[in-house]
């Protein structure tokens, strides 16, 4: 089933929620202050958007009920979704799509969002008019079984005093200014300051450096198709590729440091 993201409202601000969080992190002033008013002008009580927003709310938090009351639920919030003026919400999530663009970049659609799956059923099951009878029972059946689950509960993260984090940042960045490239010191920053927010900065983070690695290896394998040396750029490859595959871990985070290294070492001696 076909599903447009950036007409999926709780979508437009999860990655505007992640946009803010990068920006945080990295204490770029500037941009949180886009980012905070553009979530004002579209998301303040009483807009639109923060209407629509609201239901997608309230079933993406809605967990643990029975069959009967949860069907009764999905139909009545449905009824709600269809009351709303959906011209004017279309007209709004146009304007926001053309002001994220102008005034930050189309990079912030491809933030990693963790719940992007329940985001699109969730908005398949409420804009599902034009699906044939069999994928709505389909969808229905799933969006049953995502209010019907239990909630799994959170895991406590250590809590490290901000003075001591501050420390121990300036001690990396004085230890490493001269011996790292520039995306290691980055990947190493997004490591260190991943307890602050679940890992999120640096599967963002992530996200553009494989991208980058990816395009750089394509790049050598095409230009190089008779050194010795492509059978291992190509096994490197393959590896930033099974990334996507397997959760995040320090192995993983170290492997694509040596990564980082390795492309520079080629480059240079290209140069």
């Amino acid at each position: 089933m076909k599903h447009n993201k950036k007409r999926n409202t709780a979508f437009l601000y999860e990655c505007l929620i992640r946009e803010l969080t990068k920006a945080i992190v990295q204490e770029n002033k500037v941009k949180q202050t886009k980012v905070k008013g553009l979530l004002r002008e579209f998301f303040s009580k009483g807009k639109p958007l923060k209407q629509e927003l609201d239901l997608y709310s309230s079933i993406l938090e809605s967990k643990g009920m029975g069959k009967d009351y949860s069907k009764r639920f999905l139909i009545e919030t449905k009824k709600d979704f269809n009351d709303l003026n959906r011209k004017e919400i279309f007209n709004e999530q146009t304007s926001l799509i053309s002001k994220i663009n102008k005034v930050l970049s189309g990079q912030v659609f491809s933030n990693f969002v963790p719940n992007y799956k329940d985001l699109a059923t969730v908005g398949l099951f409420l804009q599902d008019s034009s699906l044939k009878a069999k994928k709505r029972i389909m969808l229905e059946d799933k969006m049953l079984g995502m209010v019907g689950r239990e909630e799994k509960p959170l895991v406590e993260m250590q809590h490290i005093d901000k003075l001591e984090f501050h420390m121990f940042v300036k001690r990396f960045n004085d230890t490493y200014e001269h011996t790292l490239l520039k995306e290691q010191k980055d990947l190493l920053s997004n490591f260190i300051t991943s307890f602050a927010d679940n890992g999120l900065g640096l599967k963002c983070y992530l996200n553009e450096e494989i991208g980058r690695l990816k395009n750089a290896f394509d790049s050598k394998i095409e230009k190089d198709a008779t050194s010795p040396l492509n059978e291992n750029f190509k096994r490197v490859r393959q590896k930033l590729d099974n990334y996507a595959k397997v959760p995040l871990s320090e192995a993983s985070v170290e492997e694509i440091f040596y990564i980082q290294d390795l492309l520079a070492e080629v480059q240079r001696d290209v140069d």
